[in-house]
């Protein structure tokens, strides 16, 4: 059975969460950098889940040894900036289409690089982080979704695009690109 475009994509929607991505190639050496650099990827309105986030490079990164980890933090309330889990092994020399990866579960669980470029063979077993919330008054939290990088900064070579799939979790929930 062959189903039109608009079919499968509501059934994406319903398996996978909605997608949101940033602007293709957006994430450079600049996004890389020593220091604990942070860039914000997504904004975040109301309580979502979230079903996968990761980065994946258009270009691939040099030989320096940087490493990357995924936060959340919010304006509405001020909730200060909470790293999503640990920081991933090095990206060194990760080819194009290799992907840095946030392993869903506890906030401890570690940030993970594809093994090989196109290929990622994680399983989080339907793990999921809940992130924002509503208030009693029905006010949704505002906050983003970013990556920090640290350790070593990347060449000018390195391009990458961020994405999320997610589900919402209360009556106008969403999630936008920051980038």
């Amino acid at each position: 059975m062959n189903y039109n475009e608009s079919t499968r994509q509501r059934v994406a929607d319903i398996i996978m969460g909605l997608h949101v991505e940033t602007t293709a190639g957006v994430l450079v050496a600049a996004n890389f950098t020593t220091g604990g650099t942070n860039t914000s990827l997504f904004n975040i309105y109301g309580r979502i889940a979230v079903m996968q986030l990761f980065v994946e490079l258009t270009s691939a990164a040099d030989a320096n040894l940087t490493q990357v980890l995924f936060y959340t933090t919010f304006t509405t309330p001020v909730i200060a900036l909470n790293a999503m889990g640990v920081k991933c092994a090095s990206i060194a020399a990760l080819g194009a289409y290799g992907r840095i990866i946030s392993v869903a579960g506890a906030v401890g669980s570690t940030t993970a690089i594809s093994d090989s470029a196109g290929l990622t063979d994680l399983d989080s077993a339907g793990r999921k982080q809940i992130l924002g919330g509503v208030s009693s008054a029905g006010v949704l939290t505002a906050g983003v979704i970013g990556m920090q990088a640290s350790d070593a900064t990347q060449a000018a070579t390195i391009a990458a695009t961020g994405h999320i799939y997610y589900t919402p979790m209360c009556p106008g929930a969403y999630v936008t690109a920051a980038l």
